[in-house]
């Protein structure tokens, strides 16, 4: 005799329901529109000098600190 049980939930899928042909063009046409408009339509933002300033010297010291970097491994091989 086995003690091994499969017990297992019932089955709680909802059936699939078939979905008109017009409702499938109207979804496509419609997602085409959002993601159209958002490609094409471009929002200015607002510069913010300050930030914009200090992005820049980040990004100047991130080249540095690369560059002394690698200069260290090259001397060091």
């Amino acid at each position: 005799m086995s003690n091994d049980l499969d017990v297992r939930p019932p089955s709680t899928r909802a059936p699939r329901r078939r979905v008109s042909l017009a409702d499938r063009i109207a979804l496509r046409v419609g997602m085409s529109l959002i993601i159209w408009s958002r490609r094409t339509h471009h929002v200015r933002h607002a510069v913010d000098h300050a930030t914009r300033l200090r992005l820049e010297r980040e990004r100047r010291q991130r080249e540095v600190d690369l560059l002394v970097h690698s200069a260290v491994m090259r001397m060091w091989r």
